[in-house]
């Protein structure tokens, strides 16, 4: 888009960071078990972007844009596909509110992802959204918690030594939810869920 906008969960400080013109980047085929469609009119963004700019926003047709190793964006979980090997990740983290849930998931599933040389695709909108009524001062207050970690979250998670393969997924998300914990983001009653979760998708 031409509009300034930024996905929900990017750092504010991140916010104005200038970003390289899309003409300027690689044309490759990769890999992209997670993919990221975008919404025109009402999209995922922040309350401090509906408080502050106008909407609705539209965004290019005529691109889209895979994230590798070492790029951080954030995604939600609105329009969102998830390939079968992909699965797992698509644990939600509870001890968290509701708006950085997904958000918190998004970063655990990106830095797996860089082990297995999976890129996260931001596609071209493909929908409309026409958003429920919310309290943006709520959304806001529930937000605070991404605007204080996400940073230090992202910079915990690079930090991991993790190994590739699909069948060190599960260690993996241990290690980045056990991060987590070390952080304070999350109790370390989080991984008690973790582990059903994994234990269910280990079943099925």
């Amino acid at each position: 888009s031409e509009t300034s906008i930024w996905p929900r969960g990017l750092p504010l400080d991140m916010v104005r960071k200038r970003v390289p013109p899309i003409e300027d980047l690689a044309v490759q085929r990769t890999d992209c078990p997670i993919q990221q469609g975008l919404a025109d009119l009402n999209p995922d963004v922040d309350a401090i972007y509906r408080l502050l700019f106008p909407l609705p926003v539209s965004f290019s047709s005529d691109r889209k844009i895979a994230l590798g190793r070492d790029s951080w964006c954030p995604f939600n979980s609105q329009n969102t596909t998830w390939y079968k090997n992909a699965f797992p990740l698509l644990y939600l983290p509870s001890y968290c509110s509701f708006r950085m849930t997904d958000i918190w998931r998004s970063l655990v599933a990106q830095r797996i992802a860089w082990e297995n040389d999976w890129a996260i695709l931001f596609d071209r909108p493909s929908v409309e959204q026409e958003r429920n009524e919310h309290d943006l001062m709520q959304d806001f207050a529930d937000e605070v918690s991404g605007y204080i970690n996400n940073s230090k979250i992202a910079r915990k998670l690079s930090d991991l030594t993790l190994n590739p393969g699909a069948d060190e997924i599960a260690s993996n998300m241990e290690k980045c939810y056990s991060s987590l914990v070390d952080l304070g983001a999350v109790p370390k009653e989080e991984l008690g869920l973790l582990h059903s979760w994994l234990d269910d998708i280990q079943n099925l």
